[in-house]
């Protein structure tokens, strides 16, 4: 498959998957919470991510969860499992609640309940990110009564180990065709890698300049990436093809002729690395650029 169907494959699926997510969540759909199993599927832990699945064996709400090994703790033991779950879902319960507080007080009233924000609903494939590398975790789901918020039946838990470093091995091709950007995170075989997370960013040069006086643009996104890390790395995280149009109403940036911009790749598994920062001068609609690792002012030790 070329790069422009791969786009346009991308936006398809996109649109099935909010279409599923949905559905998924419509807290009229059925649900049961008798004899209801969930069982874990764990396909890859790398050092800062794990790919995993959830199959519920009956149409229910379920809560879902990946934290830190506590030593001296089993929660599978059957007098410490309520008293777990419960704790797990009063923690999430606790941050809706400040997450509702805050779309009330900026005006918004057609807010998700909480089973639907919080709950997850028929099988699915599931990515827990910005965990620590050689790190114990445990990867959990339990049966909810969205009625009643109260967790129902057994806990189900897998543990897993994050490795040392990465066990993938990406690299960040970039393209821009006018207004629009395009990143392709590619495995050493060339193919697109859809799972592995990465953040990125572009700004202007003149961005640099007024907001950090003499300083590089290697360091100017260093701070960047390690601020919105520690911040919301979720709403930030990337996987697959991005494309961006660079507009200034869905982007951060609006591109403008005569004007230098940098873009900046990262890595994030477990660690922000691999790290590529493209340059150029933007021309106009006419603009045509392919970036690859070569093309990093990185790499060669530019940084102006």
């Amino acid at each position: 498959m070329n790069k422009n169907a791969c786009v346009r494959a991308i936006a398809v699926l996109m649109t099935a998957v909010v279409t599923l997510l949905v559905t998924s969540c419509n807290p009229e759909a059925k649900w049961t919470t008798k004899d209801v199993t969930v069982d874990i599927d764990v396909f890859t832990v790398s050092a800062g991510y794990v790919e995993c699945s959830f199959r519920p064996s009956d149409d229910a709400y379920y809560f879902i969860a990946c934290e830190p090994a506590r030593p001296g703790l089993d929660p599978l033991d059957p007098s410490k499992q309520k008293q777990f779950m419960m704790l797990a879902l009063d923690s999430a319960e606790a941050e809706y609640i400040a997450w509702r507080y805050d779309l009330l007080k900026d005006g918004e009233f057609n807010i998700a309940p909480f089973a639907s924000h919080c709950l997850q609903y028929g099988a699915i494939d599931h990515f827990f990110t910005s965990l620590a590398p050689n790190t114990d975790y445990w990867i959990y789901a339990f049966v909810v009564d969205p009625e009643k918020s109260e967790p129902v039946g057994k806990l189900f838990l897998k543990s897993v180990t994050t490795t040392r470093t990465s066990i993938v091995d990406v690299h960040f091709e970039y393209r821009v065709q006018g207004i629009w950007d395009y990143i392709y995170p590619l495995n050493e075989d060339g193919k697109i890698n859809n799972h592995f997370p990465y953040l990125a960013a572009t700004a202007d040069s003149l961005t640099l300049a007024e907001d950090w006086d003499h300083i590089s643009p290697e360091e100017y996104f260093t701070d960047y990436f390690l601020t919105i890390s520690k911040i919301d790395p979720e709403s930030n995280i990337r996987y697959g093809v991005q494309v961006v149009k660079n507009d200034g109403m869905n982007s951060h940036v609006e591109f403008e002729p005569g004007h230098t911009y940098y873009t900046a790749i990262v890595s994030f598994d477990g660690f922000i690395g691999n790290n590529v920062i493209y340059k150029f001068t933007w021309t106009g609609e006419d603009f045509a650029a392919t970036f690859t690792d070569e093309d990093s002012i990185v790499s060669d030790g530019e940084d102006d």
